[in-house]
């Protein structure tokens, strides 16, 4: 019986070798590497390769996390620069009308309100024009460029925030000469010193990163996209279920009718 027992052993593994190394190997290859599933063969080591992936899309056709701050901070410097424009250029055309139309005679009130609302209006649209766009190329990228170098030295600085701000700003005079160019970069570097120290003086007191910040912005984006989605759904299985509410009640109405029936 015992011979019968380690015949069959002895026969198990001769037959299976992959089953046996584990088992009397325990040590591995130093020349071994695992690759499947490794954080460290997905996660990039270098500053170009980290930059590479913040303007790479992911296998969702979505964009990075970087990225997604970089647009919130556009369109938030949009919405900024328009409010902005448009209610001091509304503010100056009230005044200019009321000053300029003190003499002028209108058919009637309705018809002096009417025109004092269009051309407050039409002053509101424009200044938020020509507001709205500068302030969100400049937030847009002013935000870019300190997301960039950020990235690119895996650490947040004064670096990322000086260099943005004499960017922005050369780019501000870059119409009015060599001179102005120099000016408007010393001014932005002055005043994004100023808001780089503050940034990283309040990451230091909250103990954050602005990783962390990114992170909690992409996931407010994931959350608002997930309730549009559910409002979506929820509205559409509400309409269909009122449409097939409304067929059976004109089939309880008429009654079915057959194929055969219908000429």
């Amino acid at each position: 019986m015992f011979f019968r027992s380690f015949t069959m052993w002895k026969t198990a593994v001769r037959l299976t070798p992959a089953f046996s190394v584990p088992i009397f190997t325990a040590q591995r290859n130093q020349h071994d590497q695992v690759l499947v599933n490794s954080a460290d063969s997905i996660k990039p080591k270098t500053g170009w390769e980290r930059v590479k992936q913040m303007y790479s899309r992911s296998e969702y056709e979505e964009i990075s996390v970087e990225l997604n701050t970089v647009l919130q901070s556009a369109l938030s410097g949009a919405f900024v620069g328009g409010c902005l424009g448009g209610f001091v250029s509304s503010r100056v055309a009230y005044l200019d009308f009321i000053e300029n139309n003190q003499a002028t005679i209108f058919k009637s009130t309705a018809n002096a309100k009417k025109r004092l609302q269009d051309y407050v209006t039409v002053a509101f649209a424009r200044g938020a024009y020509k507001w709205g766009w500068r302030l969100c190329f400049f937030t847009g990228l002013f935000s870019l460029t300190a997301t960039t170098v950020s990235v690119y030295r895996g650490d947040t600085s004064l670096i990322e925030y000086i260099s943005a701000g004499a960017l922005t700003g050369a780019l501000y005079k870059i119409n009015l000469g060599l001179p102005a160019v120099f000016v408007g970069a010393a001014l932005g570097t002055v005043l994004s010193t100023a808001a780089g120290l503050a940034i990283i003086g309040l990451l230091k007191v909250t103990g954050l990163s602005m990783a962390d910040i990114r992170k909690a912005l992409y996931s407010v984006k994931v959350a608002r996209e997930d309730q549009y989605n559910q409002v979506l759904e929820k509205a559409a299985t509400i309409k269909n279920d009122e449409l097939t509410q409304h067929h059976k009640d004109l089939i309880a109405e008429t009654g079915e009718i057959s194929i055969d029936d219908i000429e």
